[in-house]
């Protein structure tokens, strides 16, 4: 059985007395010490479904209708202080706005030590030197100056790291990790990759990562799920996704992104246009008017199938595209 499990999940937020849908027949899962990326371009849902997992939508968005499992529990059916038992124990998540996740007016180690005392019930001493043992394990030299710092004293990376260990507090068994590398130089990402690969080694940890960035799609993942519009339009094995690409938003995906081996007169390709809005109001497929292989078949309903065992795709195109 998966750790995680996400069932026809539909998110709406309320918006000017109307229900908006975000999240549309949401289905993936987590395996145990499996990486799975999300993947898709901003507004497609990757953050609200992460948040509904979280129990943390707030007071506008609310979970429609679907199930949340996790370790065979529907997270959706517990009541707070039940979910606040599984949050942070054995789920935690590193936010993508690090600087607003954690508090300008409290240091390091006071925030740390607030954290590692609700969880764990740690005296002074203990806690102090816990905090120190998992500022060392995510990589931050001097964890004891650290501990004394202001998050506006620290850089990006560091406050990233710092987020990282407060997350390891309990040892989850699943972190979600939601673009844990933007906003950060292209040596810090590999840092941040590189850190949560060991972690997931030595933890046997597995990671929900939320990415709108293609390259560390390759770096990291497991299995990949591409979102578009509040929907899952394909989800495969990493070398699948590459090599058998089945959806024409995701062979865009890739096209946009340069390679190593690309040869001096490939150029980058954009996708036109920007993610619908209202798409609850869209039949068929949400995509259509961005796809250059779109027909007037593609405006009615799209079924959501397997083309191949692991491999599921959301188009009628599937075997037409250009390798």
């Amino acid at each position: 059985m998966p750790l995680l499990q996400v069932k026809d999940l539909e998110v709406v937020f309320e918006q000017e007395h109307k229900e908006l849908m975000v999240v549309d027949k949401v289905n993936f899962h987590v395996d145990e010490g499996e990486i799975l990326c999300i993947v898709g371009e901003s507004g497609c849902g990757k953050s609200v479904t992460a948040l509904s997992i979280m129990g943390l939508l707030g007071q506008q968005g609310h979970v429609r209708s679907g199930e949340v499992l996790f370790d065979g529990k529907d997270l959706l059916k517990l009541k707070e202080k039940e979910l606040d038992g599984i949050r942070g124990n054995e789920i935690a998540m590193v936010f993508q706005d690090v600087m607003n996740c954690l508090n300008p007016s409290f240091t390091i180690g006071n925030q740390m030590a607030e954290s590692i005392r609700i969880h764990l019930g740690y005296d002074k001493k203990k806690t102090k030197e816990y905090a120190i043992q998992l500022l060392e394990k995510v990589g931050l030299p001097d964890a004891k100056v650290v501990m004394k710092k202001y998050p506006h004293m620290l850089s990006g990376g560091m406050r990233q790291r710092v987020m990282i260990a407060m997350a390891l507090i309990c040892r989850p068994k699943l972190l979600i990790a939601d673009e844990p590398t933007t906003a950060l130089d292209v040596t810090i990402q590999l840092q941040i990759m590189k850190l949560l690969l060991e972690l997931r080694e030595e933890y046997h940890m597995s990671i929900l990562l939320i990415t709108h960035d293609i390259g560390v799609v390759a770096e990291m993942a497991d299995r990949v799920v591409v979102m578009y519009a509040g929907q899952c339009i394909e989800e495969t094995g990493v070398h699948s996704l590459f090599e058998k690409t089945a959806h024409p938003y995701t062979e865009a995906l890739l096209r946009s992104v340069p390679s190593i081996y690309d040869n001096e007169e490939r150029k980058l390709e954009s996708i036109q246009g920007s993610v619908p809005e209202n798409y609850q109001e869209l039949e068929g497929c949400r995509f259509a008017k961005r796809c250059s292989y779109a027909t007037k078949e593609c405006y009615a309903k799209q079924k959501y199938h397997e083309i191949e065992p692991g491999h599921l795709v959301r188009c009628r195109l599937e075997g037409v595209l250009k390798r």
